[in-house]
């Protein structure tokens, strides 16, 4: 496996590649690792690129949630998501393409007293297996037709009255220094959203684009952008 020399595998980090094995799956396209190399950059530097706090608005939807359910964190970068609810109480599974995210966010893990299931993927080849009480996931920006399908498959993974929870960059958060992508293909509208959810059993709680602060580690910083959605399989 291939990795930014710049992150130290330390005893620490090797033996939490023992101790929470992470499943990995065989055969990434070469678009995809592309991507994960990315990502590594990212997540490779001092620090969490996103800070160690969840994403506020999956934060404050947690009262929707089963107590004690299981959830899915999808494309879960550095764990601050999975960690947040770990420590809930939630049963939750982590899906990410960066080994060093993934292992960072299990070093998070570890630090805070908690433990999830982390699986590294490919989400172009994801085939789910379980099914969860609550999906969520934070500035997953794919490119479409991979979107649809990853996030349709999500939200068949949901267990009837389960919430897909999600927020996302806009495509008119494009002038702005506060973080996401530049490609528009990569960026979020109403309409695409809908679209997605345009299914059966899928119930549209909340959409919306909305203007925020983000204070999240140094990757999202200022007044952003944002598109928060909230569905409910029914």
């Amino acid at each position: 496996m291939c990795v930014c020399s710049c992150f130290r595998w330390s005893s620490e980090v090797v033996g939490l590649w023992l101790k929470h094995p992470i499943t990995k799956q065989k055969n990434k396209r070469k678009t995809m690792q592309d991507i994960a190399r990315m990502w590594d950059d990212k997540f490779s530097r001092d620090g969490y690129f996103y800070g160690f706090e969840p994403n506020v608005f999956i934060e404050s939807q947690t009262n929707l949630l089963a107590p004690k359910g299981n959830v899915l964190c999808l494309g879960e970068g550095e764990g601050r998501n999975a960690v947040y609810l770990a420590d809930k109480g939630f049963d939750v599974t982590a899906l990410d393409a960066s080994p060093i995210g993934m292992t960072k966010a299990l070093m998070m893990a570890e630090k805070r007293g908690v433990s999830f299931k982390a699986e590294l993927l490919d989400l172009e080849h994801w085939e789910p297996k379980q099914s969860y009480n609550a999906v969520v996931s934070s500035y997953l920006h794919l490119e479409e037709p991979l979107r649809t399908k990853a996030f349709r498959q999500a939200f068949e993974t949901l267990k009837t009255d389960g919430y897909f929870i999600g927020e996302f960059f806009s495509i008119n958060q494009i002038p702005r220094e506060s973080g996401g992508p530049k490609k528009p293909s990569l960026l979020y509208t109403l309409a695409s959203l809908e679209s997605i959810f345009d299914i059966q059993g899928a119930k549209i709680i909340y959409l919306e684009e909305c203007d925020v602060p983000l204070d999240e580690g140094n990757g999202h910083q200022g007044d952003a952008l944002v598109i928060r959605v909230i569905i409910q399989k029914t």
